[in-house]
């Protein structure tokens, strides 16, 4: 019989925090997170997407994620059985009130998590075989298990301000648009906060905090849209088999924004090919909200009823508009500004 419980006990002692030497200092929104590793393998892979965010706080920390692959431990993580665990990496039949669990056994990497301790774990077999993905997500489902006894959640979204102050959630699916819009608003003068996952505060005052500094575009897209950013991809040598990544605080440190008051949703929404014009028309928060919170619940199936819970509080306490987006970049820019010119007013 699988003991979570005692499997995290485990796990805690492999990394055993005293000999993870390189240590790092993170502030999200206002929360204290500390990194530890012994590799720096490691490090070089996971701290480039959250480097946007070190901080000298003196403060306790509100977060501790412990990380190690097996050349740092007195002997490998034992595998948990394969068989609990679903496509998604969840394990429903484990009582994971306390401690949680994510695993898919194809990537031979696990991530664990105490909700009384506040410490998360992750481990590896080989740094060669952390997918490149998780690097510009790092930790992204410990974050998800931490934010759950907060008053924020971790949202599969990209979110940019107009005016560095007020910010707005651009949320969708693969394919939707969003990351696409939040780098050309991002070359337009606007300030990014981020274009895949983001933080939202969920109780007044609602904010959005920046969590990754990785800008992430579809090969094809970028070769179409982005050509000229190719001297600044962090991958140019496999964006075509992967995606083009960029680290947005490397090249417009001035622009990349640690958080903002939340205040509209936009949700995108790919024009036919014919259709120039990017336009906007409010939805109500039920619609809203169907389009939102789908793929941030497929992608985090972890207490998937609180997170719903939290970011229908959200969906409900701000504007929300659906954002037809055409083909010119330009009309697209003009449209955002229309949306938020607005909004801004009401805010100001």
């Amino acid at each position: 019989m699988f003991n979570l419980n005692d499997y995290f006990e485990e796990a805690l002692a492999l990394l055993d925090r005293e000999s993870l030497c390189y240590r790092d200092r993170l502030d999200l929104g206002g929360h204290i997170v500390d990194l530890a590793t012994h590799s720096p393998v490691l490090r070089a892979q996971f701290l480039p997407a959250l480097a946007h965010l070190a901080s000298e706080s003196g403060s306790d920390a509100d977060l501790t994620i412990l990380y190690a692959d097996s050349s740092g431990t007195t002997s490998p993580l034992k595998a948990p059985p394969m068989d609990l665990f679903n496509g998604q990496g969840y394990a429903a039949t484990i009582d994971q009130n306390d401690v949680q669990i994510f695993y898919q056994p194809w990537l031979r990497q696990v991530f664990l998590y105490s909700r009384l301790r506040r410490i998360g774990l992750y481990w590896v077999i080989n740094p060669e075989e952390v997918p490149w993905w998780e690097m510009t997500f790092s930790f992204r489902i410990i974050f998800h298990w931490w934010s759950r006894d907060q008053d924020l959640q971790l949202m599969h979204a990209g979110a940019i301000s107009a005016d560095g102050k007020h910010g707005w959630l651009i949320p969708g699916p693969s394919g939707s648009g969003k990351s696409t819009s939040c780098l050309q608003l991002l070359l337009s003068g606007r300030y990014y906060l981020g274009d895949d996952y983001v933080i939202l505060r969920t109780k007044p005052p609602f904010k959005v905090h920046s969590l990754y500094q990785s800008a992430k575009i579809n090969h094809d897209n970028f070769d179409e849209r982005f050509t000229d950013l190719h001297s600044q991809l962090r991958n140019p040598q496999s964006y075509q088999d992967q995606k083009a990544i960029l680290h947005i605080g490397e090249h417009y440190p001035d622009r990349l924004l640690k958080s903002a008051d939340l205040v509209g949703i936009l949700v995108p929404r790919i024009a036919s090919p014919s259709v120039a014009q990017s336009t906007a028309s409010a939805v109500s928060a039920a619609q809203a909200l169907m389009s939102i919170a789908p793929t941030t619940l497929h992608h985090l199936p972890h207490h998937r009823a609180e997170a719903f819970s939290k970011i229908s509080t959200v969906v409900n306490a701000v504007p929300c508009y659906q954002w037809l987006l055409g083909s010119d970049k330009h009309l697209l820019t003009e449209s955002f500004g229309r949306v938020t010119s607005d909004e801004g007013r009401k805010n100001a």
